[in-house]
């Protein structure tokens, strides 16, 4: 068996133009996935926002059936409380996660008898939408 020699052996590893073959490859999928990602993101966000909102319409409408009083939601930008009238107690805050906005046309009142004021709420997320319509017999629908 010969003993080997250093110099002709082989080296093991990447060259320089490979390794930034590499990188411009990876460039390129990434500049292509991060902005399908973020709509992704935002998509979740506002379909989470909007499920949590539903439910609390839901339920300030079964509260107001429950106490057999007048319950109202004041909407803000950033955030939506339940309030049971005439002595404005605080049911429930919720406060929108970041980059969240609410708009609403009115703040729905639910009253003891299942019914409420029509409303149309606007959940948005950078570019993203969607519209939460509280119908006058109380359900809420969403586009």
């Amino acid at each position: 068996m010969r003993p080997r020699n250093p110099k002709n052996r082989r080296h093991a590893g990447f060259t320089l133009i490979e390794t930034m073959l590499v990188v411009a490859v990876l460039g390129i999928v990434l500049g292509l996935a991060i902005p399908n990602a973020m709509r992704f993101f935002n998509g979740q966000r506002i379909r989470g926002v909007r499920a949590s909102l539903m439910a609390d319409m839901a339920y300030a409408r079964s509260l107001a059936i429950a106490r057999r009083t007048t319950v109202r939601m004041v909407i803000t930008a950033d955030r939506y409380t339940i309030v049971t009238l005439p002595d404005s107690t605080v049911v429930r805050s919720h406060q929108a996660p970041g980059g969240v906005v609410f708009n609403a046309n009115v703040s729905p009142k639910f009253y003891p008898y299942g019914l409420a004021d029509p409303a149309a709420v606007v959940v948005q997320a950078g570019a993203d939408d969607t519209t939460i319509n509280l119908l006058p017999n109380g359900t809420a629908t969403h586009d």
